[in-house]
């Protein structure tokens, strides 16, 4: 569930707030701006909980195995009776990729789509709840499997390229997509045909915006499935829920752009495709 305010139906509900904000790829930066600027309750860092070294893909940023989201999961619950509130900063996607993780594998939590310093609200009951994270994980913990209705692997994405009912959507930066840049993978361009809906679309006022993708709902609803990805698979979660949220059927694709390039050429330019979808954007 995301939520901007607290709906009737969880007023008197007690929430356990967990503090996502992380700088990329960089630990000891986040641990830093964390210090500096605390909020209430436990603050998650980025790796192992997020994404770990190996895991269900290749590229940057694989996606963690269920026993270390299902540890963490318990780790921030315990056995208190309470829904997890996940936080995070202007214009983010550390809170958006972790609730992405926990729906991933089943677990129940809540996104707060606001600031910090809007949780005010008097029906909402935050618990001063800082509990420990474990320095190891039990793998052979029993979660169930991923939800392949959320995942498109690379063998998914491979299929995609060039047939006319699944749409790849980029939503990386424009200048990225294109290839004109790249300032973080070894090869420039996009998976071929996929159109661009940059990251900063789905966002106002820092904030996920979403009803932003709506003037796009008759050229996304000409496919039977939309598959979103970014660089590595962290960015392309807010888009996922915005487009989730418009109830059209669409996936994340795990290993992203930088597992793509592992295997397969990329596309320079707009591909046909974007040019078709840019009559729609009036």
């Amino acid at each position: 569930m995301i939520i901007d305010s607290i709906e009737n139906n969880l007023r008197g509900t007690q929430f356990v707030p967990v503090d996502c904000r992380n700088v990329m790829d960089d630990l000891d930066a986040s641990a830093a701006m964390v210090a500096d600027e605390p909020y209430l309750g436990r603050h998650v860092p980025q790796k192992p909980w997020m994404f770990t070294s190996e895991g269900l893909n290749e590229g940057r940023h694989p996606i963690p195995p269920g026993s270390v989201v299902g540890a963490l999961y318990a780790a921030l619950k315990q056995d208190v009776d309470a829904e997890l509130l996940l936080l995070d900063k202007e214009d983010a996607f550390f809170h958006t990729r972790l609730y992405y993780l926990f729906k991933l594998y089943g677990f129940h939590a809540v996104l707060w789509n606001d600031s910090w310093e809007n949780l005010k609200d008097p029906g909402l009951t935050l618990l001063e709840h800082t509990p420990s994270l474990p320095d190891e994980v039990d793998e052979s913990r029993d979660v169930q499997p991923p939800d392949a209705s959320m995942l498109a692997t690379l063998e998914d994405v491979e299929h995609a390229v060039g047939t006319d009912d699944v749409l790849l959507i980029d939503v990386r930066a424009h200048k990225r997509y294109l290839g004109d840049t790249e300032p973080i993978d070894f090869k420039k361009g996009h998976i071929p045909g996929a159109v661009n809906i940059p990251y900063s679309d789905v966002f106002r006022s820092g904030r996920l915006d979403m009803g932003s993708l709506e003037h796009l709902r008759p050229f996304l609803s000409e496919f039977k499935e939309l598959i979103v990805y970014c660089g590595s698979g962290m960015s392309a979660t807010p888009p996922y829920y915005v487009l989730d949220n418009m109830g059209v059927p669409v996936r994340l694709y795990g290993g992203s752009f930088s597992e793509w390039i592992l295997h397969h050429d990329v596309e320079i330019g707009e591909s046909d495709m974007h040019e078709r979808m840019a009559k729609f954007e009036g």
